[in-house]
């Protein structure tokens, strides 16, 4: 299954989605996958259920904040 990823802005595969943060599934693949299946149920049986609130707890950030955070941090460090 693909999907296009707004975070990336490409089409990407199920697999990625839910491995590409070390190996932990992306915070916003809940809200992706959604529509397309029990994302939920799948995503509590690969990581037990406090395994999935550990990763999902909080709202993911959105584009606009990651771009402020980066911005803020090369300011920091520059």
């Amino acid at each position: 299954m693909n999907i296009y990823c707004s975070q990336l802005g490409m089409i990407i595969e199920f697999s990625y989605c839910v491995s590409m943060n070390e190996g932990l599934p992306c915070r916003n693949a809940i809200r992706c996958w959604r529509d397309r299946m029990d994302i939920e149920h799948y995503l509590k049986e690969i990581l037990g259920e406090e395994g999935f609130h550990k990763n999902f707890s909080g709202l993911p950030k959105t584009r606009l904040e990651r771009i402020i955070e980066l911005v803020n941090n090369l300011g920091e460090k520059g």
